[in-house]
């Protein structure tokens, strides 16, 4: 018996041209057999293959309403999946990462019996294969900040309507969903499967944009950046008032020219090895403040097409 539930399912897309049919489908024919209204929202983030093309050729064999948001340049995978997640309209929003998953189809179900079971916010993780560098960037992230969220990456969410409209209202420039779900105040939970197959390697984000997006959370998320210019600060203030009190003690007890000028160089070059460190941390808070404090849009949409009636 099929479930009544209004279901939405947002989907994020890039260059999948070789699978994008297979798995539309097969994601169709799932929610067809389990529920009586459900849509499919595909997020295009900029594909430079014939990913869209090939939406479109499969769109007249779906039975539920596909729509596809072909954004305008490539946001990634946060801003991208926003701007599917504004769209949804379901009493319960599926959020899947990747059109490349190793998870069978049937985990959707899994999640949303949990969810129905009184969790809000249900994320499946793989019990293996997570990257190392994923683990500790997490690990770090929990140690460094107020944080208590899984040292995994989830693949698929499952998110109630009133959970969802509380997290949306939240358009921080600097968005994390991760972190955003964890602490929304609703009942979470997460839910292991074991991986089906192995992902080949997929074009992702470059190293330095990895870097960015996890420096932008490190500081947004928390307080490090701060502790460590007040770190710098109170060492060379320490330094900087023993100089003082050794340079009095030398004038009252030795009024000869004291002889240190390689010293005092080092010192000053250490000094201002702290400050220059200091300030590009406090350079860093203030771009962040100033980007948070844009009005300018999240995501720009290219074209929004409704596929099929």
């Amino acid at each position: 018996m099929k479930e009544k539930t209004f279901i939405s399912t947002v989907v994020y897309v890039f260059n999948s041209e070789n699978i994008i049919a297979s798995f539309l489908q097969e994601l169709d024919s799932y929610l067809y057999d389990h529920f009586e209204i459900y849509e499919i929202i595909l997020v295009n983030d900029y594909s430079t293959d014939n990913t869209k093309r090939e939406i479109e050729k499969t769109s007249h064999l779906i039975k539920g309403t596909l729509t596809i948001i072909n954004l305008a340049w490539r946001h990634k995978k946060e801003l991208a999946m926003l701007a599917g997640t504004d769209l949804a309209i379901g009493d319960f929003v599926f959020e899947i990462e990747s059109t490349h998953n190793n998870f069978n189809i049937d985990l959707l179900g899994k999640l949303y019996e949990k969810s129905i079971s009184g969790y809000d916010i249900v994320s499946a993780f793989p019990n293996k294969g997570t990257k190392k560098k994923s683990k500790l960037f997490y690990w770090f992230l929990n140690r460094i900040s107020y944080l208590n969220i899984e040292e995994q990456t989830e693949t698929a969410k499952i998110v109630s309507r009133k959970a969802l409209n509380r997290i949306l209202l939240e358009r921080n420039q600097v968005r994390y969903r991760k972190i955003l779900y964890k602490h929304s105040g609703f009942p979470t939970a997460s839910l292991y499967y074991s991986p089906v197959k192995k992902l080949s390697k997929q074009e992702d984000l470059t190293f330095m944009q990895k870097l960015s997006l996890a420096s932008d959370v490190i500081i947004v998320f928390s307080n490090i950046g701060l502790h460590i210019a007040i770190l710098f600060s109170s060492i060379f203030a320490l330094i900087s008032i023993f100089i003082g009190i050794y340079a009095l003690i030398a004038h009252y007890i030795d009024k000869a020219v004291i002889s240190g000028w390689t010293t005092t160089m080092l010192f000053l070059s250490v000094g201002f090895t702290g400050i220059f460190v200091t300030l590009s941390i406090i350079a860093k808070y203030i771009s962040t403040i100033l980007l948070e404090q844009r009005h300018s849009n999240l995501y720009t949409p290219e074209s929004l097409e409704r596929l099929n009636k």
